[in-house]
């Protein structure tokens, strides 16, 4: 009998799912994980001791676009779910623990009350849906998203079904306190599961072409570009520096839609510090390091709302980890965090003023730098990492899986 996983996304690529798996496999308890199969990749594969089926027909872009529309409509996924009640039928499963809102209901119409189910919240669904409407989207998209993804739909959906599942995995405990209080779930019925990351990750370094001049302040910011990351309070606190005469530049790190990415720079040149921001694309894991341990201050600047104040982000803990300098925007977990461990700075999301503000009290207090810095690699070393969590999730499996 094998715990099984049920994901939505693609896999090994989604890091929560498989340090989750990965940890499970090496605790020796079988365990699989089921998603979606796209041509190229194989049926049937073994990674890390994880055993990786992906069911169904090639889901290409077009065949994602139609089943996102049926999704939203019935909230079932009909392709998959054809799949997937094919291999519970025939296949051994102990327990099934799904990834996110989106698959709850095919999950459960599958199930049928079978197995325990567990069902893990990566996201704050709902209020993430938020986001769409300030992302860059040709028109049929931006209809569909209108049409169909509005977050009072979700939100009534998530009341209806998130009693469904046995447990609930949050990412945070901001999360957990929400989903108690909207929908009355007692405490022992949610364990928080968090993005942190695991202790050997600041061993993963290789060097990259870009060249860090010693007489410039590099701010970095690794990770995806979308509108909720805040990446223009940080251009137009650049813009600020510019006009200043100070030698501070913007270096980001990671990929996003073109047309949004596209506007970022058209905003960097209308306030003329084009000159002083630096976008280099996605980079390979391993290269990620090289920017995070080479800048003089990692910065995490999402804008502040529903879905960013109930949730965190692993790159906070890969610079936590990597002794670092880091700079958040005060959404309540990050805030929370940093501010209990003294482990970073913190400036008012959306605000490029506070921002300059802060970075000038970085540039001029190098022992409060090194002591947060300090402090902020004790915390992750001692108290938020994924081997602490991993023993949580083992924990709570035995509980359902005997």
């Amino acid at each position: 009998m094998a715990y099984t996983m049920i994901l939505d996304g693609n896999y090994p690529q989604d890091i929560r799912v498989r340090k989750e798996a990965e940890s499970i496999a090496e605790s020796g308890i079988p365990i699989q994980v089921l998603t979606r199969w796209r041509t190229g990749e194989k049926r049937l594969e073994i990674i890390n001791g994880v055993k990786i089926f992906r069911l169904g027909k090639d889901y290409t872009h077009t065949r994602k676009g139609i089943n996102d529309i049926l999704t939203a409509l019935f909230y079932i996924d009909f392709p998959f779910r054809k799949a997937l009640s094919n291999f519970l039928n025939h296949e051994n499963v102990s327990v099934i623990h799904v990834h996110d809102l989106p698959l709850i209901k095919t999950v459960v119409n599958c199930n049928n009350r079978r197995f325990p189910l567990i069902l893990d919240l990566h996201e704050n669904y709902p209020e993430m849906l938020e986001e769409l409407k300030f992302s860059t989207k040709g028109v049929f998209k931006s209809i569909k998203d209108s049409l169909f993804f509005s977050v009072s739909k979700w939100k009534k959906f998530e009341k209806r079904y998130i009693h469904k599942a046995d447990h609930i995995i949050a990412v945070i405990e901001e999360m957990k306190e929400k989903l108690m209080k909207e929908y009355d779930i007692p405490s022992q019925k949610i364990t928080v599961i968090s993005n942190y990351e695991k202790l050997d990750f600041a061993q993963n370094s290789e060097v990259d072409d870009f060249k860090f001049r010693k007489d410039v302040f590099y701010i970095a910011y690794v990770g995806g570009i979308s509108p909720v990351r805040g990446l223009e309070t940080v251009i137009q606190a650049i813009s600020i520096f510019k006009k200043n005469n100070e030698n501070i530049e913007f270096i980001v790190v990671g990929n996003g839609h073109a047309r949004y990415v596209n506007s970022l720079k058209h905003l960097s040149s209308s306030l003329h510090c084009l000159d002083k921001v630096h976008f280099l694309g996605p980079k390979p894991f391993k290269k990620i390091n090289y920017y995070i341990e080479n800048a003089y201050v990692n910065v995490i600047p999402h804008v502040k709302n529903e879905h960013t104040d109930n949730t965190i982000p692993h790159k906070m803990f890969q610079i936590m980890m990597q002794k670092a300098p880091l700079l958040v925007s005060d959404c309540n977990p990050m805030n929370r965090i940093l501010l209990d461990n003294m482990a970073g700075f913190i400036f008012k999301a959306s605000n490029p003023e506070d921002f300059v503000k802060v970075i000038k009290e970085i540039q001029s207090n190098k022992n409060q730098v090194d002591f947060r810095v300090e402090n902020a690699f004790n915390t992750v070393n001692k108290k938020l990492n994924w081997e602490n969590e991993a023993c949580k999730l083992l924990k709570l499996i035995k509980e359902y899986n005997g």
